[in-house]
């Protein structure tokens, strides 16, 4: 029952995305990014319905306007990122995996849409995309990292890095923790199955510039880190990951 339930959900899926990700590809190459962003959330929220999986979302505190934010989400499933393209009300740019930017045309869109690409395995280039990265939010344009680095192989939250705590701090930008619960039980790195369920995603409290400037990297890791993990459902965040 489970193998057909997800076939069915596959085929919806794969049947509803594969056009959006063409019409996206080809407006890229007569159109910004901006212009069609609105358009490709809508699509995706609409992706999310159609598998029985529409998000509830929750904001703790209004996002800021016109100003630099930094978006700072878990990852636990390659759904992540269509997901926080869905909810989050702004144009950004993800730090995505190289290795992304080889899948089937989503490779290619991701791409065309400005995304910046890591790689995880070498520090000097893993620099150089965060150089990228900055360039982008002085260019007033939003910024979307996955601290933990990797997807996690249990839904539980991994050990932070690092290197993109010392980033948010020679940004000036604002920190905005978001805590996504429900996609790894519906479709992890371990399964090929996809079981819709419930998601619900959670802006935490953001943490301002006056507030980065005072605290050094691990500190600014550690309030982020606890900013997610308490807005996390209790079937995602297990007690042994709390610190």
């Amino acid at each position: 029952m489970i193998f057909l339930r997800s076939i069915y959900y596959w085929t919806i899926g794969l049947g509803y995305i594969g056009p959006v990700l063409l019409i996206t590809l080809i407006r890229s190459y007569f159109q910004t990014p901006t212009s069609y962003d609105p358009w490709l959330r809508k699509r995706l929220q609409t992706l999310f319905r159609l598998l029985d999986s529409e998000p509830t979302i929750e904001f703790s505190e209004p996002l800021p306007d016109d100003k630099p934010l930094i978006f700072m989400a878990n990852h636990s499933s390659l759904i992540d990122i269509p997901l926080l393209k869905a909810v989050i009300p702004h144009y950004f740019m993800g730090i995505i995996a190289h290795d992304q930017l080889h899948y089937p045309l989503y490779g290619k869109v991701v791409q065309r849409m400005g995304n910046i690409p890591i790689y995880r395995d070498n520090v000097r280039k893993s620099l150089r995309s965060f150089e990228e990265a900055k360039q982008r939010l002085e260019d007033g344009i939003h910024i979307t990292v996955l601290p933990e680095g990797n997807r996690s192989l249990d839904g539980k939250l991994l050990p932070f890095k690092k290197l993109p705590f010392h980033f948010a701090e020679q940004c000036g930008a604002h920190i905005v923790p978001i805590a996504i619960s429900g996609v790894f039980n519906m479709k992890n790195k371990h399964s090929i199955h996809l079981t819709p369920g419930n998601i619900v995603v959670r802006f935490g409290p953001i943490i301002d510039p006056n507030q980065v400037s005072e605290m050094d990297a691990q500190t600014l890791l550690e309030i982020t880190r606890e900013r997610i993990y308490s807005g996390l459902e209790a079937f995602e965040s297990g007690e042994d990951n709390h610190e």
